[in-house]
């Protein structure tokens, strides 16, 4: 691996994102109103929000670089152009197609997201040259969702001293069990949210000893388990987290773990005491996106909003 600071690739799909706040979901053959839309329409999403997050806290520490497909259209220009103006490196970023991956988020009110994923036809079963040599100079790579053929390209592609942070994300179209298997056996972080601790069961009993899972849990914070030598996640600590009021949460959970990678990029294999600050510190910026939202959304809509929190 080359370079005066370390890079950090983040992996994954890019998306072109529409979020909808809704009043609660009247069920099929029903209409349900749309409360709010997000304040940025569309907003450049994906793997986006975990690249400019770690852009953001790496502060010079580690050059961070971006590895997705976009179509050649218009849509994903500007996805490129908004990574890029967030200080990241967007030479991983492969132009391809007709069509730029989008999503619909939709929020009904007290009743968790819908996600509607459109996957464009940007993505090959393999890696351009430019990503296989952006890979080879990693030192951590942070493997979010993504086409699973590339992805398992990516990992299999890095240097074996590359450490390996998973952002899990429930799609079982990407996730395919050999890919999980393969990302837990390697990665040295793992971070998901609550709603996806089934995969927890695959960490536990493929990861090698000492791999740190940040579990979030919305308002009731972040807790941090380490994997021991019989396989047992064992809680190492828990941070809290402050409910923040906002029209959408879109982001919040990448924001989280972007931030966390752009911190453990200046933190080689950090013990849990040092990780739990880090986390505190995601934590922390995270909240200050869901509250600069609401302060938004309060300026644009003066109508009550449902509380809401990082997941």
């Amino acid at each position: 691996m080359t370079g005066r600071v370390p890079d950090v690739v983040v992996s994954g799909y890019a998306s072109v994102d529409y979020a909808l706040q809704l009043a609660p979901f009247e069920g099929h053959d029903a209409t349900t109103l749309v409360r709010s839309r997000a304040d940025e329409w569309p907003r450049m999403g994906g793997v986006a929000h975990v690249t400019r997050a770690a852009a953001l806290a790496a502060q010079g520490a580690a050059r961070v670089r971006a590895l997705s497909w976009v179509g050649a259209d218009a849509a994903g220009e500007a996805w490129t152009r908004a990574v890029a103006d967030a200080g990241a490196d967007t030479t991983a970023v492969s132009r391809r197609g007709t069509r730029t991956p989008n999503s619909h988020l939709l929020y009904p009110e007290g009743q968790g997201t819908i996600c509607l994923f459109d996957p464009g036809d940007c993505h090959p079963d393999e890696l351009s040259p430019e990503q296989s040599a952006v890979l080879a100079e990693a030192g951590l790579l942070v493997a979010t969702i993504g086409p699973a053929a590339a992805t398992l390209a990516g990992v299999r592609a890095v240097d074996a001293a590359c450490r390996v942070m998973w952002v899990v994300k429930q799609d079982p179209s990407s996730l395919t069990e050999e890919l999980a298997a393969v990302l837990a056996r390697r990665a040295s972080v793992v971070t998901l949210s609550e709603g996806e601790s089934a995969v927890l069961g695959t960490v536990a009993a493929l990861a090698r000893p000492g791999t740190l899972v940040v579990v979030t849990r919305g308002a009731r914070g972040a807790e941090l388990l380490e994997i021991d030598a019989h396989g047992a996640a064992t809680s190492r600590g828990h941070v809290p987290a402050t409910p923040v009021s906002g029209v959408d949460t879109t982001g919040a959970g990448d924001t989280f773990s972007g931030t966390l990678a752009g911190l453990l990029a200046a933190h080689d294999h950090p013990t849990p005491e040092a990780a739990l600050a880090l986390i505190a510190r995601a934590s922390a910026a995270t909240g200050a996106l869901l509250a600069a939202r609401a302060a938004n959304a309060a300026t644009a809509n003066p109508s009550p909003t449902a509380p809401t929190a990082p997941n």
